[in-house]
């Protein structure tokens, strides 16, 4: 049992004790909308969540302690009475707004079922088949109500958009619903009838990988999405023996973790991904016991807190119970990886690793982003990916490209007649070439497509693989005309910098880079600038800006990032 884990409980439950949660108020409810604002309604309900986890999991390993069974009933009883499971992002207002004359047509309250609903209906059942024995009677029936009527009678009755979706809300919805079917509905002629739409659901989750097993959404979305694939399929063989384990593609799924860390925690974070994460060690343990292929990493850069920012039951029980103290970890494995089909390359050698991606702008959770790169070195990003922005109406809607970091001017990618990337599967990139070898890598792709301009465009990388590493970058430009203008564009971290006429020096506090260009053929600039990250925060970083100063129809330009 991770012994820091269970420190972290105890310390938020003697908080949570003396601090009851407010209950989510009206003007709370509507603020989403009122102004778009996610982030009032979901604070309160994601504490809601923590509590109801936390003393879940304490009554799990201290079932004799009368404290948190006493507590974990009482935030059961908030849970059961909230006015809904979804966040008013999710929510269909026809459903939960629906006015008096459709409730006197139906004689029942409907609900939406959004992910988070989904998975209170699996936490509520899974605590329920844990501690049915121990809660109080009434409120294990009160527990099995609320889901049938929330959630379970719903999805029989109606059907969602999510059941043929080919990303993370197909295995979660579907999988919590799956689950909460298999605990709650034994012997009950619905059981099947949900289990078999799951089932379907989660071959429409698999259809969104191609045979590399490269989540494209970003590694959160992986941890998340195939965390509910795994949960369901684990029970679906312990209840029915029926085994999705031996689906096509789940094995390189689950190897995906490995592939997409450049060093440590930092997390190669294109698309909505952030740019440090922590793996599941009970997770990574359950994988490699199916896969032998899964690398189980360091306990050293694994989740310290078993309760996630939402406070999921689902992973945080399984961080305890699937957590194996005889498995030992290594760090990543060095070595280059290449998802062929997402168009993401990987090389992690000693303390530095280069990531780059070609693949298309219409991908789950899409930024404009082909051809863009990342350059890391001892600790420290220095070529970045700005990761995903705070979630916002607006950040889901037609003005998504508006956010900094979905847009291509977020990218280190060129601007050419003043047009940046645009949105679009039609907007394409590819790998055209790898040459592989334990001191140099060499890497051309072919990003033509990726413009709306009548060009050829030919981004080259040479990777150094030396004591010192070097990345080289070329880009090869061939216009049917002379361009207005093409700007060089690069994003790098928050860092203390060095301007010179022909390079730039970021310095780090381990490494100093310095980035050479042909000052004949470009003037730089350098600009900080700012976004809102996931969280809310404002957060700081250089773009780096090269406008070429003799423009042709054909240009070639050099850039070198040397530590």
């Amino acid at each position: 049992m991770n012994s820091s884990f269970i420190a972290q409980l105890k310390k938020d439950a003697e908080h949570f004790l003396h601090t009851p949660a407010d209950n989510i108020s009206f003007n709370t409810y509507r603020q989403f909308m009122r102004n778009g604002d996610r982030q009032m309604y979901e604070t309160q309900y994601f504490l809601r969540r923590k509590r109801l986890t936390t003393f879940g999991l304490l009554h799990y390993l201290y079932p004799e302690t009368k404290t948190y069974t006493d507590a974990l009933e009482n935030e059961i009883w908030l849970v059961c009475n909230e006015f809904t499971w979804c966040l008013p992002a999710h929510l269909d207002r026809q459903f939960e707004e629906q006015d008096y004359q459709t409730y006197r047509q139906t004689a029942q309250l409907q609900y939406s079922v959004d992910l988070f609903a989904a998975e209170t209906a699996f936490t509520l059942a899974e605590l329920i088949d844990l501690f049915g024995e121990q809660l109080d009677d009434f409120l294990v029936e009160k527990i099995k109500i609320e889901i049938d009527r929330r959630v379970f009678t719903p999805f029989l009755e109606r059907s969602f958009h999510w059941e043929k979706a080919t990303h993370n809300w197909a295995s979660v919805c579907g999988g919590s619903i799956g689950a909460a079917a298999l605990y709650i509905l034994n012997g009950d002629c619905r059981q099947n009838q949900i289990i078999k739409r799951v089932i379907q659901t989660m071959e429409y989750y698999l259809a969104g990988f191609e045979d590399d097993g490269a989540c494209t959404e970003g590694y959160g979305y992986w941890q998340y999405g195939f965390g509910y694939f795994v949960y369901f399929a684990d029970l679906l063989e312990r209840f029915r023996d029926i085994n999705l384990f031996e689906r096509p593609k789940v094995k390189a799924i689950a190897s995906f973790q490995q592939k997409i860390f450049l060093d440590g925690n930092h997390v190669v974070n294109f698309s909505d991904a952030e740019p440090t994460a922590a793996p599941m060690l009970g997770f990574s343990h359950f994988l490699h016991k199916k896969f032998a292929e899964v690398h189980v990493p360091n306990e050293s850069v694994a989740l310290t807190n078993a309760v996630d920012h939402c406070g999921r039951w689902a992973p945080a029980i399984r961080e305890l119970s699937w957590y194996d103290p005889n498995l030992k970890g290594g760090e990543w494995p060095q070595g280059n990886y290449l998802m062929e089909q997402a168009a993401i390359f990987l090389s992690r050698i000693e303390q530095h690793a280069f990531a780059v991606k070609a693949g298309h702008n219409d991908e789950p959770h899409n930024h404009n982003d082909i051809g863009h790169f990342i350059l890391y070195g001892h600790g420290e990003v220095f070529l970045r990916d700005l990761g995903s922005g705070e979630y916002h109406k607006d950040y889901f809607s037609d003005k998504r490209y508006q956010f900094i970091c979905n847009s291509a001017a977020g990218h280190s990618v060129p601007v050419i007649n003043g047009v940046y990337q645009q949105e679009g599967a039609q907007f394409s990139g590819e790998i055209t070439q790898i040459k592989e070898s334990s001191g140099k890598d060499e890497l051309a792709l072919d990003l033509s497509d990726a413009y709306s301009e009548q060009l050829q465009f030919i981004r080259k990388f040479n990777w150094d693989k030396s004591d010192r590493p070097k990345l080289i970058v070329i880009d090869e430009f061939a216009l049917e005309t002379e361009p207005a203008s093409l700007v060089e564009s690069f994003i790098a971290a928050d860092l203390p910098f060095e301007q010179q006429e022909d390079r730039i020096y970021l310095k780090g506090d381990q490494e100093t880079l310095e980035i050479t260009f042909d000052k004949d053929k470009v003037q730089s600039s350098v600009e900080r600038k700012s976004f809102r990250n996931h969280q809310g925060k404002i957060e700081y970083y250089l773009q780096i800006l090269c406008e070429v100063i003799s423009l042709d129809k054909d240009i070639t330009l050099r850039f070198e990032f040397k530590f």
